[in-house]
């Protein structure tokens, strides 16, 4: 099985999207696309079963993925995986100050040298308008990190996540791939929220 993997990995693999190394690991990383196409190798069926837990508004879904041999049926294993909005990729946003004349969120601070103020910046589709310091409108806004306060709209893409994780854990453990690839790791960059953008400052 390691051979054919090997094979596969040399013959229609490739580095990016079917796998890859991510920083601070020895082994390159199963991907969702290379778990497929290890099921179509080995002739796998994946047969997913979820559990949905609601607590507030934050939904988690645990996942089973078991293989199955196509041609006799025969159960070959499993793998678990979940997903919850109570992630910090999805329990939060990154979001920007909007303006209040056109409502892009495409506000900048403008140049102390050029009065300084709040300008709706152009090259960020806004509108251009311009607003002196202290105006509630505009420093009243939440900006940065905030509390995702639509979870709902998350809802079908943690249902998603939760069996794509299931599905690399059963692969890796019905082929024995553990010996080539790493366990599920690909999402794990994108989990922390990047820290707040710097504030542009442009001339007025």
């Amino acid at each position: 099985q390691v051979q054919k993997i090997q094979a596969a990995m040399k013959a229609v693999m490739k580095d990016g999207e079917h796998y890859g190394v991510i920083p601070g690991t020895q082994k390159p990383t199963l991907l969702k696309p290379g778990a497929e196409k290890l099921c179509l190798l080995f002739r796998l069926d994946p047969q997913y079963e979820t559990t949905e837990t609601m607590q507030g508004d934050h939904l988690t879904v645990s996942s089973r993925c078991t293989l199955y041999h196509i041609s006799s049926g025969k159960r070959l294993g499993s793998g678990m995986g979940s997903c919850s909005t109570k992630e910090t990729k999805y329990a939060y946003r990154i979001a920007a100050r909007k303006c209040p004349a056109c409502g892009k969120e495409a506000i900048i601070k403008g140049k102390e040298e050029y009065g300084g103020g709040w300008l709706c910046f152009k090259k960020k589709d806004g509108c251009g308008a311009k607003f002196k310091d202290g105006d509630a409108a505009i420093e009243g806004q939440e900006a940065g990190r905030v509390v995702n306060e639509d979870k709902a709209d998350q809802y079908n893409t943690v249902l998603k996540m939760a069996n794509k994780r299931s599905l690399v854990a059963a692969v890796l453990n019905v082929t024995a791939a553990s010996d080539i690839f790493t366990q599920d790791l690909e999402d794990l960059p994108r989990e922390d929220v990047p820290a707040p953008p710097k504030v542009v400052v442009v001339d007025n």
